[in-house]
């Protein structure tokens, strides 16, 4: 029984001590939020911010690309004939090095013309030779004509002869054949009868001798119109030999007239490939000729944004990390008509009127990296802000918007186009807000602000 009552007072001890050290624990924490409170009641717990005015602006919608600058027109300088390279001289005085100014038409080299010089003279004298031949066989032809006209007149001759022996024959026929009847019928003499028979043989040895004399003359006849027939083809032969003595003259002249080499445009030398006294031939490069008073920079534009992009009044901005700072406007010159199977992009061409700097150098260079800003749209007075405000959370863009007690509201916005550090806003702001734009991450929605002294400020206007 006694063992009983001591477990039991034991019990009653223990769990009189555990009860009293709760106790003692629960006052001391509960002490402890007391003074936490009172010093939660004497701390500002407002977020310090920075704020301004939303106003309106200008907003570019641009597509940028990058591309490098190229001359408008590259010509590699080549002889078209071979040689020694004898001067490589402006107008024969001053040395041609990279950089130089050349205008179209000017004399940039000379090769040695000595032996094309003689071939020139060369086919000036064949051409003379060549003409005096045609010349004499002119002559010739003038004598074979004067010939044959006399054979001619003698042919004629020759046929009136022939004519009156023929006449003479005849006559002396009949008068043979009268006789013959007269003397068979004994009315004429045996003398007269033979003197009838001479003078007909007399007269046919006549006729036959017209004859061969007229045979022979038409054989002249024919024989002089043969030599005008030969003579006409001498002369053909010589005038083609002219005219193979003028093409060469013509060859020789253009040959000899390449030994000087002229710039074909305006321009700048950009490289000279080789020195005087060096053989060239027409494969040989001696300088390169770039026209950089105008020039183009090629950029790649995907397919879907072609249609909103027009010759000749789409505007575009070039910056270079070669002239830090400077901006050229241009505009878009053309867009090619091709599409890349690879890329799906065309390639569309701005051109650049070239300035000069101080020391009289173009400032854009061929192979210069460019940054290309397309200007797509202008919307001018339109609701923008820095870019850099909205907050992104999951799929909303939040700006904190100041109200009238020193607290702040998350507001939704609708953003629009970008355009450098500007973005414009469709929807959740009006004109004349204010927002924050300094300590905007440390807010929540409803939060308590305090506006940094004197720093309330407009939202600043781009340019």
């Amino acid at each position: 029984m006694k063992n009983k009552i001591r477990v039991v007072l034991t019990i009653l001890v223990v769990l009189g001590i555990l009860g009293g050290s709760v106790w003692g624990m629960l006052t001391v924490q509960e002490r402890h939020k007391e003074r936490q409170k009172q010093k939660a009641g004497t701390r500002d717990l407002a977020v310090t911010v920075q704020t301004g005015k939303v106003g309106r602006d200008r907003i570019d919608e641009v597509l940028t690309f990058n591309g490098d600058v190229q001359a408008m027109q590259t010509v590699s300088i080549q002889p078209k004939i071979s040689g020694r390279l004898q001067s490589l001289s402006l107008d024969g005085q001053t040395l041609v090095e990279e950089g130089m100014m050349v205008s179209k038409g000017q004399q940039i080299a000379q090769i040695d013309d000595r032996e094309l010089l003689a071939a020139l003279a060369n086919a000036k004298a064949a051409l003379a030779i060549a003409k005096a031949d045609i010349a004499s066989q002119e002559a010739c032809l003038l004598n074979a004509r004067a010939a044959a006209e006399q054979q001619s007149a003698s042919l004629s001759s020759a046929q009136a002869s022939t004519a009156s022996a023929q006449v003479a024959y005849a006559d002396k026929e009949r008068e043979l054949l009268r006789q013959k009847t007269l003397f068979e019928k004994q009315a004429a003499t045996q003398q007269v009868y033979d003197q009838a028979q001479t003078a007909f043989a007399q007269a046919e040895a006549e006729l036959n001798r017209a004859r061969a004399s007229e045979q022979a003359v038409a054989a002249q006849v024919r024989a002089a119109e043969a030599a005008i027939q030969q003579t006409l083809a001498n002369v053909e032969r010589s005038k083609a030999s002219v005219l193979q003595a003028e093409a060469a003259l013509q060859l020789a002249e253009v040959n000899f007239s390449e030994t000087k080499l002229y710039a074909p445009m305006d321009g700048v030398i950009s490289a000279k490939h080789i020195d005087p006294g060096a053989m060239v031939s027409p494969t040989t490069p001696i300088v390169t000729i770039l026209s950089i008073e105008e020039v183009k920079v090629l950029l790649s534009v995907p397919v879907n944004h072609l249609s909103r992009l027009q010759p000749g009044q789409t505007r575009a901005r070039l910056r270079t990390i070669s002239l830090p700072g400077e901006v050229t406007e241009c505009q878009v010159d053309k867009i090619y008509p091709a599409v890349s199977l690879d890329t799906r992009t065309a390639q569309v061409e701005l051109r650049i009127p070239n300035r000069r700097d101080a020391y009289g150098n173009y400032k854009l260079k061929p192979g210069m990296y460019v940054t290309a800003e397309i200007l797509i749209e202008t919307r001018e007075d339109v609701i923008a802000i820095d870019s850099a405000l909205p907050i992104r959370n999951l799929e909303r863009q939040i700006v904190y918007l100041v109200k009238n007690d020193n607290t702040v509201q998350a507001v939704d916005v609708k953003l629009g186009t970008r355009f450098g550090d500007r973005v414009e806003v469709l929807e959740g702001l009006q004109e004349g807000d204010q927002i924050v734009i300094v300590g905007q991450h440390r807010l929540t929605d409803g939060a308590a602000i305090k506006v940094l002294a004197g720093n309330r400020m407009e939202m600043r206007e781009s340019n």
